[in-house]
């Protein structure tokens, strides 16, 4: 492989763990907030200004993630 296409790899690489991570993250929020609110449900604390903004956190890094896969190599 090129150098090129070695470095798209890696980054594909640190982003899909990224993308892992921050999902993890993301029930850890989940359930604190669901704990701090008395709230258990099947969708989760949507409405919560903290669980909203992990969420749209997680998706930034899914679309860096699908937009670096698209890019190529």
């Amino acid at each position: 492989m090129s150098h090129r296409e070695n470095s798209h790899a890696r980054v594909v690489s640190h982003l899909g763990r990224a993308v892992s991570e921050a999902a993890g993250w993301c029930d850890w929020v989940r359930v604190d907030v669901e704990h701090r609110l008395g709230h258990v449900g099947d969708v989760g604390p949507i409405d919560d200004p903290e669980y909203s903004a992990a969420l749209d956190a997680f998706g930034l890094i899914q679309e860096a993630l699908d937009k670096v896969r698209r890019v190529g190599a």
